[in-house]
């Protein structure tokens, strides 16, 4: 059994155990389990976003067809490579199949042709999920806890270090506590700060982020126009939705920003799902908790679920994907992700 400390997670999602067949990702930071999720994928195979590679697998798949998963990790490899297994759970729910391939292949009644990784949100040691991975010798188990204020540092050193952008004392005792509790979270925050000042090509010195800085990409208008098109979108209001679009971006906003804003909560939605859905599990992604943009929230939360919620995450990827590599206009692109969100969501409404 592999029970991965905190200081050697990094190691082992660097250097795979080529002995190694099935990855647990969990924890109450989802943002940081997705993230690692993925690192570790990019290292056990070639392509991680090769369909004919990788099979992506739910909790409402696993529900729906219990024998999906052993097929899926049987199955040999149409291209003759290295195959991968993702499975998505939204928390216990669904680990049956999971915790039955274990047991098969610790005893030997089954071989796999896959390796596979389970990420999940918060697991109890009691649970089924982690009483399998944990003694198994040919799996390991990694935990995912909010970032400490330095990790959060080194982070945004790291980030902001890729542009050529350092942080003054001041702006990052100030800034840095504000981005603790879920890395995805983070790395959207530090992102939105990068952009505001300015890619190192796009620059003409001012490398250096102050407090200022700090202030204005949380000025309340910016932020406002945000959250109208967030709620929008997300709320299913067509009109809505494209007005706030037009109006942003007349307003001065970037819609590499806007599309930011729209995968930081997809990020909360799937973090508070994880953990619950409880007002803990909400104030804990960092959404708001008090009044009307509260009771948005919670609407959101109850439309936007399991296999719905995986595909506006990942139509949200790929439309980071084009925007940074198809040379298209970010505008017209991230339109057509507000325009099909919006309308996934009006369908969920009824």
């Amino acid at each position: 059994m592999v029970k991965v400390s905190p200081r050697d997670t990094d190691a082992r999602i660097g250097r795979p155990d080529p002995s190694f067949i099935a990855y647990l990702v969990y924890g109450p930071d989802r943002g940081l389990a997705h993230e690692r999720a993925d690192k570790l994928a990019q290292n056990l195979i070639d392509d991680p976003n090769d369909p004919f590679a990788v099979t992506q697998l739910t909790d409402d798949d696993l529900k729906a067809d219990p024998a999906c998963l052993a097929d899926a990790m049987a199955a040999l490899s149409l291209t003759g490579g290295d195959r991968l297994v993702r499975v998505r759970l939204s928390g216990e729910t669904g680990n049956g199949p999971i915790v039955s391939l274990l047991a098969d292949i610790e005893q030997e009644k089954t071989s796999v042709e896959a390796k596979l990784i389970v990420e999940s949100g918060d697991l109890t040691p009691r649970g089924k999920l982690r009483k399998a991975f944990e003694p198994a010798q040919f799996c390991a188990a990694i935990a995912c806890y909010a970032d400490t204020s330095q990790s959060l540092s080194q982070l945004a050193d790291e980030m902001l270090g890729v542009e050529g952008l350092s942080l003054s004392s001041d702006a990052r005792n100030s800034w840095l506590p504000r981005l603790e509790g879920d890395r995805a979270l983070a790395r959207g925050e530090i992102e939105k700060l990068i952009l505001y000042k300015g890619l190192s090509n796009q620059r003409d010195g001012d490398d250096t982020v102050i407090i200022d800085d700090i202030e204005a990409i949380s000025a309340d208008q910016g932020e406002a126009a945000l959250d109208e098109i967030v709620n929008s979108v997300m709320g299913g209001e067509q009109v809505g939705a494209d007005s706030a679009y037009t109006r942003a971006l007349s307003g001065g906003l970037n819609p590499v920003g806007i599309l930011r804003a729209l995968q930081r909560r997809i990020d909360q939605l799937a973090a508070a799902q994880a953990a619950g859905g409880s007002d803990m599990a909400i104030a804990r992604t960092g959404a708001p908790r008090f009044g009307p943009q509260a009771a948005q929230f919670k609407r959101q939360l109850s439309m936007w679920r399991g296999r719905r919620l995986d595909a506006a995450r990942q139509l949200a990827f790929e439309t980071e994907r084009s925007v940074k590599s198809s040379g298209a206009p970010a505008v017209a692109l991230v339109s057509d992700l507000v325009l099909r969100l919006t309308r996934g969501a009006a369908r969920m409404k009824g």
